[in-house]
């Protein structure tokens, strides 16, 4: 057996990784790259009706060329919308145990939960690779397994998550970093990991956070990964936010469930985005301490446009005048 696994975080897209075998969710309805692979896997005549599983079922695919892996592993979840850092960790732990009777396998990817669907994607990462670390340790696995890659399709938030991923396997016994952004994990007798990984999935759903409602269009991207997201992390906050594209009943729920226990509600007004308007709504209505933002006065409604906001000319200046409003609500 395999005394160490080396985790790396990669950019690239999923069903084009090489390596022995993938992984997919399926949350009781198929979400990008688990229906971008169900899709090719159906042109080779593997229809999507053998991939839809029950939470706590797998399934084994020969992927038969359409994915660069020639094995895929299918995990039954719950649905998308109660998915949280808990499953993701536990689905970790899920997927290295029923791996194990593949023992010729070497190489294993995957993808990481969490961006755009609710979750600070910082959490998902070390919630992901700390059940990965845990189960591995404890034993589980592929007898020959020595690699899992991480794979991020988008190059900016893979340059994020793998300094978050950097930082939490530095704290962890039996970690040993080595070049190019590879952590050797080793063996252990016991599970030791020190926060954030030990925590990351265990207790986040009590750590302080922010929610964030702004318009979800490729124009403010930048302004939540460098206005927004860096302030609030700044203030010791978790950084949720939903992608508008993805609601559904449990993803709704979801937004009302953090929006009324988020420490701050940070809504962008810009674009004048009615789910914006209707976030701010309810997070006003539980009484939950909100923060408006705008990159011009001309583009708020009348609703709010008696309220102080906090209009930004510029990414920069929108990070140094939200980390000063965050600030003062310690």
């Amino acid at each position: 057996m395999s005394q160490y696994i080396d985790v790396a975080l990669k950019v690239g897209d999923i069903t084009e990784f090489p390596a022995d075998a993938v992984l997919f969710k399926y949350a009781q309805s198929f979400y990008g790259a688990s229906g971008q692979a169900a899709r090719r896997l159906e042109g080779v005549g593997i229809p999507a009706s053998q991939l839809t599983l029950a939470p706590g079922s797998h399934r084994f695919v020969e992927t038969r060329g359409v994915l660069s892996a020639p094995l895929a592993l299918f995990l039954g979840t719950v649905r998308l919308g109660e998915f949280g850092y808990h499953e993701i960790r536990q689905f970790a732990v899920r997927a290295l145990t029923a791996l194990e009777p593949r023992s010729a396998l070497t190489h294993v990817a995957g993808t990481v939960h969490g961006p755009n669907y609710g979750l600070d994607e910082d959490e998902a990462v070390l919630a992901f690779v700390g059940g990965l670390v845990e189960a591995f340790q404890r034993g589980a696995g592929p007898q020959s397994l020595t690699r899992f890659t991480v794979v991020e399709r988008d190059s900016r938030r893979a340059r994020s998550l793998a300094r978050t991923l950097a930082r939490g396997m530095s704290e962890t016994p039996g970690v040993q970093a080595l070049p190019e952004g590879v952590f050797r994990v080793w063996r252990m007798s016991a599970v030791t990991q020190a926060p954030p990984l030990a925590t990351a999935g265990t207790v986040s759903m009590a750590k302080p956070h922010a929610f964030v409602a702004m318009p979800f269009s490729p124009e403010m991207e930048d302004t939540y990964h460098y206005g927004i997201q860096g302030p609030v992390k700044a203030a010791g906050l978790l950084c949720e936010r939903v992608d508008q594209a993805v609601f559904d009943g449990p993803i709704i729920q979801r937004i009302r469930e953090r929006i009324e226990t988020a420490k701050v509600v940070i809504a962008d007004l810009s674009l004048a985005n009615p789910n914006v308007y209707l976030e701010v709504g309810y997070a006003w209505g539980r009484g939950r301490p909100t923060l408006l933002l705008v990159r011009d006065v001309k583009e708020l409604r009348f609703d709010v446009a008696s309220y102080r906001c906090i209009v930004y000319r510029s990414i920069r200046e929108l990070e140094s005048l939200l980390a000063k409003e965050l600030q003062r609500l310690d």
